[in-house]
């Protein structure tokens, strides 16, 4: 009987493993995509797609969802797109994968730091993260010779739009129901990509059918599967434990560049890179000791030192 625990919080865990791989992935087929389909039109079919096909989950209590919920999902969804955009445009522009996904890694960090605009106070580990990760962007920006190329600096304002948009989420969705947040949110944001097409990109020429697998893969493997293990794992990891295994991500991003993409990367680079992932697990350990102590806090119980 003893054995149930660690065994869910391994499950948990190993599909926290493969929503990492399935993010990774993501990258990699949007690579693929955008070689012959303008980066916002990709977007707004995967979003638009993806938002129907996880509403679809749960159809009744979607359309059941009043108005002012409704209204905040949607509202949510657009800085969500927003964000995607911008992401979207950087990885146009990027030559590859690796560099990018540390940089936007950043938002882990960010998003107390963003938090401190809706009233939450950044923990002590939280700046101790963001100091080590500093010298780690230095690098990075290094490895051109002393200037971020335009692809790193869209990847750190997308990564300073997520952490806003995950602050915003949780102070006025919360309230939602996952299935039904996401489906408004996903629908939103592939509204805002498709305006931004409309804009930017209505005269570039879509070739679909030369990239349709890598589309497919792109809906429903990094997008609506990742999203339903991650909400599985979420249920069952033990509250700040995931986030030491979703820094995995940007880790499993670089191999899969170097593998697929032949990216080479230089000292500086993968030093950065080395630099900002002891960031993200220092913030993540930081998290889930807080998270216990806290737990333990609440159960009237003295912390193990």
């Amino acid at each position: 009987m003893q054995n149930k625990p660690v065994n869910k919080e391994l499950y948990a865990h190993t599909l926290l493993i493969v929503v990492t791989l399935l993010a990774a992935s993501g990258w990699l087929f949007s690579k693929f995509v955008i070689s012959a389909m303008t980066p916002m039109f990709f977007l707004a079919i995967r979003f638009v797609i993806s938002g129907l096909m996880v509403g679809g989950l749960k159809p009744r209590q979607v359309l059941s969802t009043s108005v002012q919920k409704r209204r905040r999902a949607l509202m949510t969804g657009c800085l969500l797109g927003v964000q995607t955009a911008v992401w979207g445009a950087g990885l146009l522009l990027s030559d590859g994968l690796g560099a990018g996904a540390f940089l936007l890694s950043l938002s882990f960090l960010l998003i107390p730091v963003t938090g401190l605009f809706f009233g939450y106070r950044a923990k002590r580990h939280t700046w101790t993260s963001v100091a080590i990760a500093v010298p780690g962007l230095i690098f990075l920006a290094l490895r051109n010779g002393f200037v971020l190329v335009p692809s790193d600096i869209l990847f750190l304002v997308s990564a300073v739009l997520y952490a806003l948009y995950f602050n915003v989420n949780g102070k006025y969705c919360s309230d939602i129901p996952p299935v039904t947040q996401t489906c408004f949110q996903l629908i939103s944001a592939g509204a805002i990509c498709f305006i931004a097409y409309l804009v930017t990109e209505q005269s570039a020429t879509q070739t679909v059918t030369e990239v349709w697998q890598w589309l497919v893969l792109s809906i429903v493997l990094a997008t609506c599967l990742r999203f339903f293990f991650l909400l599985k794992a979420q249920s069952m990891s033990p509250e700040g434990q995931g986030a030491i295994v979703m820094t995995l991500e940007p880790v499993w991003v670089a191999i899969l560049s170097a593998w697929w993409l032949n990216e080479s990367l230089n000292t500086m680079a993968l030093t950065g890179m080395a630099i900002i992932f002891l960031a993200l697990v220092v913030n993540a350990i930081g998290s889930m000791l807080a998270g216990r102590k806290q737990k333990l806090a609440a159960l009237g119980q003295a912390p193990i030192v």
